[in-house]
Parts: C-alpha cells; sequence; structure tokens
C-alpha cells in the first residue's frame, strides 16, 4: 500500500470511520479532472491532497487491487 493511501486508512481510524463517495459522485468528479481526499480537500483523481491523503479513487481503487 503507499504512503498515502495508507495515510487516509489512519485518518479513517482518527475520524470515526469512513463513507466513501457513492459511484455517481466519483464519476461526476472524475469527469471534472478532479476528486476529493477522505478530509475533503479537493485534489486531481490520481493525486494526494495539501495533509498528505490520497484522492477517493486512489483509496477505492487500492481496495479492489
Amino acid at each position: 500500500m503507499d504512503p498515502e493511501v495508507r495515510a487516509a486508512h489512519e485518518w479513517f481510524e482518527g475520524n470515526s470511520g469512513w463513507a466513501p463517495p457513492d459511484e455517481d459522485t466519483l464519476d461526476e468528479w472524475a469527469a471534472d479532472g478532479v476528486s476529493k481526499a477522505p478530509d475533503d480537500c479537493v485534489t486531481t483523481v490520481e493525486g494526494t491532497c495539501s495533509h498528505g491523503l490520497a484522492s477517493w479513487h486512489r483509496v477505492l481503487a487500492a481496495l479492489e487491487s
């Protein structure tokens, strides 16, 4: 697991778990060329927010692999 995805999981543990966005929201963000990180920061689809958390797209892709 890459460090930014690991940081996102650590963030979940300290912030009452997680509730990922639904697929339609993820698709909408991707169509706009953006994503959000679990802390609600805007980032790129494959990016990392300024706090070091991977985008939701990256977090969910890591779970699938």
